[in-house]
């Protein structure tokens, strides 16, 4: 469940909206019991040392930001440390987004999830006509990711290539296999997806998440690829000790792209409970006709799930994703009364996010 290698920019305006987020509450926030401290814990085992790169998490309660920290560097250059206000591009956990406004464009009868690709381009291969939409959204589609399309065409993450390039590489190829025969994880789905708002609503895609989601529920995110976001970690690679900055000049979205704070994806996480945005339909398809995954998934920690809509449904009904993407390592939970939210997020690969953002729900739901 990540996205390897794959990222139109948003406008000035909207990279400008994460100055001016309201103040961020204490970091201990949890009355007079010990969570705080516990949750601190666990933030220190995860980043043992305040003077390389680190990680940021948030818990969210029906909508408010119960606790949150930071712990480590944001720049190594500067010394500037990550704190509650640092902001971190949240990889493949940006895909929710992106199935929520297909589900929001199908509640308004805009589209269908068994429409064919097909429908939705200019010059359609013909294999597009066999590919639905919820084959996209589920990872069902059989086609292959466009990162590795991209690199066999001599296109490293290093060299620039956008969304047009992407959905070019993408449409010249074939499935490996037919559509709808199993889970098989390929950033190329939400890719399209990205397109399909595009042209069933003649809006950018980054302007319509904005409009659609981020304003209405006060959420101080952008979408903005391989952009210089105001407040925003650098990412390292982690080479036995010595860090290097991690970045690509890829431009891709819909399978990532969303830069924001812990905090604020974990105040987004209330919408899979109060159904703010998108009402019943989306509460509904957000895990309807979720597909199992298999074993894929167990080498990340997940030993069984279903795939739905940009997100994991796990057999207690907790949801799950993670996201990776230019030394930036996310996790997101949302817990299986959708009343508790987690994210951790990373911007190098630490130990174990993915069990710390665990060990959080645990201090946070008991």
């Amino acid at each position: 469940m990540h996205r390897t290698a794959s990222l139109c920019t948003a406008a000035g305006a909207v990279v400008a909206a994460l100055l001016t987020s309201p103040a961020s509450p204490p970091a201990h926030a949890a009355g007079d019991d010990d969570r705080g401290r516990r949750s601190e814990e666990v933030l220190r085992t995860l980043v043992p040392s305040p003077d390389g790169p680190g990680c940021a998490a948030a818990v969210g309660k029906r909508g408010n930001v119960a606790w949150q920290d930071g712990r480590g560097k944001a720049d190594l250059a500067t010394g500037r440390p990550i704190t509650s206000r640092t902001v971190f591009d949240m990889a493949s956990n940006s895909k929710q987004f992106t199935a929520d406004a297909v589900l929001l464009l199908a509640g308004r009868h805009r589209l269908a999830l068994d429409d064919p690709l097909s429908a939705f381009l200019d010059d359609p291969p013909a294999w597009t006509r066999k590919v639905t939409l919820g084959d996209l959204m589920r990872h069902t589609s059989g086609i292959p990711d466009y990162q590795d399309l991209l690199e066999a065409k001599g296109i490293g993450v290093t060299d620039p290539a956008g969304q047009k390039e992407a959905i070019a590489a993408i449409l010249a190829a074939q499935p490996e296999e037919p559509p709808g025969k199993r889970f098989s994880y390929s950033n190329s789905n939400y890719v399209l997806l990205a397109h399909v708002v595009e042209k069933v609503t003649g809006r950018p895609f980054p302007s319509f998440v904005k409009e659609e989601f981020f304003d209405p529920l006060h959420l101080n995110m952008t979408l903005a690829p391989a952009t210089d976001v105001p407040g925003k970690a650098m990412s390292y690679d982690d080479n036995d000790g010595a860090f290097t900055p991690n970045s690509s000049p890829w431009k891709q979205y819909g399978d990532g792209s969303v830069h924001t704070t812990p905090a604020e994806l974990v105040r987004w996480a209330d919408n899979y409970r109060t159904g703010r945005i998108g009402g019943p339909h989306l509460l509904t398809g957000i895990t309807q006709g979720a597909v199992s995954v298999g074993d894929v998934l167990r080498p990340r920690g997940i030993d069984e799930g279903r795939y739905g809509a940009g997100i994991l449904l796990l057999p207690d009904r907790t949801l799950v994703h993670r996201g990776d993407w230019e030394g930036f390592h996310s996790t997101f939970i949302v817990s299986p009364d959708r009343g508790t939210a987690v994210t951790v997020v990373c911007n190098v690969d630490p130990p174990d996010h993915f069990r710390a953002a665990n060990q959080l729900l645990d201090i946070w739901t008991t």
